[in-house]
């Protein structure tokens, strides 16, 4: 794969994604790195190098607090 290739790839990745969160104005590089980051994990997957690294750790949030639970007292230790 050529230099324009993974260029153009990213390119048109990271507009997909400036679309899908509404066009939003100046966040151009933070899609860039997104698509790019996505770019070269599949490469990386695609070559079986993904067995040998880490998954990142992803916090997924509704937004919501979730439920507190009441804790019972308990005596002594």
């Amino acid at each position: 794969m050529t230099d324009a290739d993974r260029y153009e790839q990213i390119r048109r990745r990271a507009y997909w994604i400036w679309e899908e969160e509404g066009s939003p104005t100046g966040e151009d590089l933070r899609h860039w790195a997104m698509a790019e980051a996505e770019f070269e994990a599949s490469r990386q997957r695609a070559s079986g190098d993904a067995a040998t690294t880490e998954a990142p750790e992803v916090e997924i949030s509704t937004g919501d607090e979730p439920p507190r639970k009441k804790i019972k007292r308990t005596e002594g230790p």
